[in-house]
């Protein structure tokens, strides 16, 4: 959950930081540790590209839970061998990373855009600059 900015609780640890108000709300010490954390999977998926996400996490000491956000974040990508998958956050299929399916995505876009249907007369035309009135002074 994004807050605004200005002195904030860091999510991982609890400690006090000042926080920007865009990213993840963690301090600079968590996000040392994570981006740590991160090359570790990235680089034992990388000499590993068949390993399950059990010994992903073993041999990397990174949690199930945090390898499977980096996949949500779109951080990590895996190949299409491999074993590992998440599931998508609306209908449960199995999907590579990201947070919903090809098709739960295309239904969430149609229905945007058919909900944020613009008509012709609601749109603007930008103020050419060179027609705008000028001023001058006495």
């Amino acid at each position: 959950m994004e807050k605004n900015g200005g002195l904030q609780s860091c999510l991982r640890c609890g400690n006090m930081f000042l926080y920007s108000g865009v990213g993840k709300c963690i301090c600079e010490n968590c996000k040392k540790e994570d981006e740590e954390e991160f090359q570790s999977v990235k680089n034992y998926i990388y000499d590993h590209p068949l390993a399950t996400i059990m010994e992903i996490s073993k041999e990397t000491g990174v949690r199930v839970t945090r390898i499977k956000s980096y996949l949500r974040d779109g951080r990590l990508i895996i190949s299409d061998d491999s074993p590992i998958f998440i599931n998508c956050e609306i209908c449960g299929e199995s999907i590579k990373y990201g947070r919903l399916c090809r098709n739960c995505a295309d239904t969430m876009s149609n229905e945007m855009r058919n909900a944020l249907k613009v008509e012709e007369y609601q749109v603007g035309e930008k103020p050419n600059p060179a027609s705008r009135t000028r001023f001058l002074e006495h």
